[in-house]
């Protein structure tokens, strides 16, 4: 790779903020930089293993998040040589940071642990710039969590502005058997009482679209990530692989540069994203596995 600053070696590299300047991240440009979420905006819906007389026990946290993109990062994969010429693929990209708390002060978070101000999460990684010979992505996200996760998510973006502002699709939370159905309205009492009447557990993506609202969108860059794609996937330390194990993920960021309603002020830049994490365990007391969907979706602006 061939900058300002002459050719980039082999391995990897950190760039100085000049350095970065003459570097094309594509797709990723607009995420430099410190990303916060106002309370109200964040929400993580969880079922986790219950009592006895439970089963299971769905949790609904409403959260604030600090995500960082810095610094530019390098990279040079060298290849086998064909025909002569030496196959090398170019990578840039960003290095994360992911840090939520919640902002729950109701009994039963608090009676779990994740009352106001305890941080529930925890996250570092890289989003990359995939330039060539990445079969047909050009974006991936890696990730840690000290869970004891490891995740590789391949994905691709697109800069397409959408007709009107219902482009979220559905993220499901209910439910579902690995294999056959679950007993008929299994789960519906804690799944069908929301635990916030501002939120609709059943698809977190409805609030998405309510928070953005009628705002008018000028331009706006979609990442889609998903461990489902080729080479994709997650690792897990032995006792998450036992016992509740965390089998895919797949997860869309909307880069939203939307228009000010004040003449003459710049544009304002606004991240939204949904996630969807799949674990499976079965209720306690049961044998048969089940899919729980873990949801995570939030709408962030840019701080600095």
């Amino acid at each position: 790779m061939k900058t300002k600053f002459g050719v980039i070696p082999a391995g990897i590299q950190i760039l100085t903020k000049a350095q970065a300047s003459q570097v094309d991240l594509g797709p990723l440009t607009q995420l430099q930089g410190t990303w916060e979420s106002d309370p109200g905006m964040g929400w993580n819906v969880i079922a986790v293993p219950g009592p006895p007389q439970q089963e299971f026990v769905l949790e609904v946290i409403p959260y604030i998040e600090t995500l960082t993109f810095k610094p530019v990062v390098t990279a040079s994969n060298r290849g086998p040589f064909i025909d002569g010429v030496e196959n090398t693929q170019q990578i840039v990209g960003l290095m994360y940071e992911q840090v939520i708390h919640s902002t729950c002060e109701t009994d039963f978070c608090n009676s779990r642990g994740f009352g106001k101000g305890q941080e529930i999460h925890a996250e570092r990684g890289f989003f990359l710039n995939i330039q060539n010979l990445n079969s047909n992505f050009d974006v991936v996200r890696l990730a840690t969590i000290p869970h004891g996760n490891s995740v590789l998510a391949p994905g691709t973006s697109f800069d397409t502005l959408p007709p009107n502002n219902d482009f979220f699709g559905t993220a499901n939370t209910f439910p579902f058997a690995v294999a056959g159905r679950l007993p008929l309205g299994y789960g519906e009492g804690q799944y069908n009482t929301n635990q916030f009447p501002e939120f609709n557990q059943l698809n977190p993506n409805s609030f998405l679209e309510t928070t953005l609202g009628s705002q008018k969108l000028a331009s706006m860059t979609t990442l889609s990530f998903s461990t489902k794609n080729t080479d994709g996937g997650i690792l897990n330390i032995p006792f998450i692989q036992q016992n509740i194990k965390t089998t895919d993920m797949e997860a869309i960021f909307w880069i939203e540069e939307i228009e000010n309603p004040t003449a003459g002020q710049p544009n304002i830049l606004q991240l939204q994203y949904t996630q969807t994490i799949n674990l499976v365990f079965p209720p306690t007391g049961q044998n048969i596995p089940v899919v729980w969907p873990h949801v995570t979706v939030n709408t962030m602006r840019k701080v600095s």
